[in-house]
């Protein structure tokens, strides 16, 4: 095989693992940043620090949605609240089948490069990349309770740090800087909500885990469809609501390789 072709594929470790040689580190905010500009450029409203109090409805029909800073009527609604997906739900008059989970992460203090792409074990659990800045980004699973609370316990960030160090000892010498926890919407079958709803002309796009930041650019152009066509698009068709009744669920527990 040539080299060229060779360089292109993954190196498989001992242990399963894969290592993508062409992979690279995104960084969230100038990703959502890039989303919103566009956006923006399209005609779309942006309205940060604006709180969703209720829903508007007509009967079984949504006509808007009530904020902290006024009323919006709309023909359609979107629901893409993340952590407080299942929050939102109920004030629309319905319950979503997930929990909410904190999540952790941590950074130390800036660094020469030293670690030029991204480790994740899920022998001792942990992933591990090093920031443009130079910080060592360290992460791991939920935290095993439910909660909104946006700082988790400390024997997860205690244990992902002994992981970190079973893996690269000399990270032993570094220093956190700061930690901090977000909130995710897990689903009992570790796979996305992207569906109508039962309340006319509100959609949810929900449950992504841990892995909402990667699925984006799929999610949203599926996402679109259904709210366009009032159909599902064949990409998130299996990702319904309906499937927690019927049973066809999509256990992604496996595939997701993490820690759902």
């Amino acid at each position: 095989m040539p080299d060229h072709q060779r360089r292109r594929r993954p190196a498989l470790s001992r242990d399963g693992g894969d290592l993508p040689a062409r992979a690279g580190i995104a960084k969230h905010d100038h990703v959502a940043w890039a989303f919103a500009r566009k956006c923006d450029e399209f005609g779309v409203d942006i309205i940060q620090n604006c709180e969703v109090t209720g829903f508007l409805k007509d009967g079984d029909r949504v006509v808007g949605v009530e904020t902290s800073r006024g009323t919006i009527h709309a023909g359609k609604v979107g629901l893409c609240g993340a952590g407080h997906s299942s929050v939102l739900a109920e004030l629309a008059g319905f319950r979503l089948p997930i929990q909410s989970h904190p999540l952790q992460a941590l950074v130390s203090e800036l660094h020469e490069p030293v670690h030029p792409t991204v480790v994740m074990s899920n022998h001792v659990h942990v992933y591990v990349s090093q920031a443009h800045k130079g910080e060592l980004v360290m992460g791991a699973g939920v935290d095993a309770y439910t909660g909104y609370g946006q700082r988790g316990a400390f024997h997860v960030i205690e244990e992902q740090m002994a992981a970190a160090v079973e893996l690269f000892p000399i990270f032993a010498r570094a220093h956190v800087l700061r930690t901090w926890g977000g909130i995710v919407d897990v689903t009992l079958d570790a796979s996305p909500i992207v569906s109508r709803t039962p309340v006319d002309q509100l959609y949810v796009n929900c449950g992504w885990g841990t892995g909402g930041f990667k699925g984006t650019p799929g999610a949203g152009y599926s996402f679109a469809h259904t709210i366009a066509t009032d159909e599902a698009h064949p990409l998130n068709e299996p990702f319904s609501l309906e499937r927690f009744e019927t049973g066809i669920l999509i256990d992604e527990h496996g595939a997701a390789a993490v820690a759902h």
